[in-house]
């Protein structure tokens, strides 16, 4: 297969796997044929394409399978979105995934945008959510006291320790609030 075919089967693969998630996302069986045939296609086509993807255990709750294949999906996709914007070439996308990850992290958070950005994501769950929000509350409330920055510190450490136990994107959307103690 030629370059250009490749990267016209490529584009193909990525909008039907776009169509599959959007009619199907929560559908175990639909995901884990998607799941398939993306590793089975691009495994050896795509740098770093299975790297980090959770394991799916057959005696897990079709629930639980289901959240594993979309959790991994949409790394999947990130990653092939990513080849093609690097020019459908291994070479260099490290440092461009690097790039993107820089790019991602913004410093100017507050929490409400936090609590709602948190309440609309779709790749945790409900759980975790509402722990998510449960937490942001509390920090909220230490911050608006007014109290000098170590005080304030020493009240918000159980949240960095709490934070350090999270997925690192989830992580990286809150660790912001801790530079505002200053501020708030």
């Amino acid at each position: 297969m030629d370059k250009n075919e490749f990267c016209r089967k490529l584009d193909e693969d990525i909008d039907r796997s776009h169509e599959t998630w959007d009619a199907y996302s929560y559908d175990e069986e639909k995901m884990s044929v998607l799941f398939r045939f993306l590793i089975r296609t691009y495994k050896d086509k795509v740098e770093g394409f299975c790297d980090g993807l959770k394991v799916n255990q057959p005696y897990e709750e079709p629930a639980l399978q289901a959240e594993a294949y979309r959790e991994n999906i949409k790394i999947m996709l990130e990653r092939l979105e990513g080849f093609r914007q690097n020019g459908y070439q291994n070479e260099g996308l490290l440092e461009y995934y690097l790039q993107q990850e820089q790019n991602d992290v913004s410093m100017e958070v507050d929490f409400t945008q936090l609590r709602l950005e948190f309440g609309f994501m779709q790749n945790i769950s409900n759980c975790e959510k509402d722990e998510i929000i449960e937490k942001l509350e509390e920090m909220e409330e230490i911050c608006s006291r007014v109290l000098l920055k170590r005080p304030k510190w020493e009240l918000m450490r159980k949240y960095l320790i709490w934070l350090s136990g999270k997925d690192v994107d989830i992580a990286l959307k809150i660790l912001p609030i801790f530079f505002k103690i200053n501020k708030m």
